[in-house]
């Protein structure tokens, strides 16, 4: 694969099966567990978190942590920030597959001297998350920047930004 820098990093979670179609996440490097099992709609209970809420909480947690990091770096902050995450599951070539993905990222700031930073974020977190780049479903962004949780300060362009893959 071309464009690899050999900088690695490496990621390990453990998975123990409690009974029926549910199950126990935990890490070595991470606080807590959580439950998960298989969704109702493929046969599950519907109580635990699914495989599908923690890969669409992937996308949405990772473009979190890619835009501090980016207001970190352009010296600005943010008062909120808000991510909803809506994935479409279809059968492609007989098999299951997140085809696409929208999020909605609300970024909150509490002063306009900030837009042009913060809009500046949101197009490196377009580009630089991750989590979206690692994926092959059609990733759309609709993202706002608003201004004391009440007035919308639109990106440019105001049409959802396509993530090729």
């Amino acid at each position: 694969m071309t464009g690899k820098t050999g900088k690695q990093f490496f990621f390990e979670v453990q998975l123990n099966w409690l009974a029926d179609t549910r199950g126990i996440l935990s890490a070595k490097d991470a606080v807590g567990t959580v439950h998960v099992a298989t969704p109702p709609g493929f046969g599950g209970e519907g109580k635990p978190w699914t495989s599908e809420h923690l890969f669409l909480s992937a996308i949405s947690s990772c473009f979190m942590a890619t835009y501090l990091s980016f207001a970190k770096k352009l010296q600005f902050e943010i008062s909120n920030f808000d991510c909803n995450a809506i994935g479409q599951i279809e059968i492609v070539d007989g098999k299951y597959k997140f085809t696409n993905i929208n999020i909605y990222p609300k970024i909150f700031i509490d002063n306009i001297s900030i837009r042009e930073k913060a809009n500046e974020a949101v197009e490196k977190t377009h580009k630089y998350c991750l989590i979206t780049n690692s994926v092959n479903a059609d990733v759309f962004y609709h993202s706002e920047v608003l201004l004391k949780h009440t007035e919308k300060i639109p990106l440019q362009p105001e049409k959802p930004v396509l993530n090729e893959v």
